[in-house]
């Protein structure tokens, strides 16, 4: 077994295990990054050579998420403080990590409702609905 003062000082010179580091701290800052609705559909599994892996839980929200990459890798440039940290984000189809339940459920705003466990199609659907009833259509 070694020992952490012969390979600590390694790791600190190894500027990829550094970048890694920084990016795992950013990639916890994933609901600011994308905002809460697609935070909660999405999580970033892992960072490797400047691309974030991201697991999404259905296709229509890997899509989504497509549309807004550019956006993505600058709100991740910003929290991180280092705009080249991260090059390119990847989105698949994964199952999300189980995240505990809140320790208390804020209302549901009575504009929104609970969106939270709904489909993009139904939450595009209310959407339409609302701007119809307001003659916006």
């Amino acid at each position: 077994m070694r020992k952490v003062k012969e390979v600590l000082p390694k790791a600190l010179n190894n500027d990829e295990l550094l970048r890694a580091g920084r990016a795992q701290a950013a990639m916890r800052r994933w609901p600011e990054v994308v905002g809460q609705m697609l935070a909660e559909r999405s999580h970033p599994d892992r960072y490797e050579r400047g691309t974030v892996w991201v697991a999404v839980q259905g296709s229509a929200w890997a899509q989504e998420l497509r549309m807004i990459k550019d956006k993505i890798l600058s709100r991740l440039g910003d929290v991180s403080g280092e705009p080249g940290l991260f090059r390119d984000v990847r989105f698949g189809v994964r199952p999300l990590p189980e995240r505990p339940a809140p320790a208390s459920a804020a209302p549901a705003d009575s504009d929104q409702g609970d969106v939270r466990s709904m489909s993009i199609r139904e939450i595009a659907e209310r959407r339409l609905a609302r701007w119809k009833d307001e003659g916006r259509d």
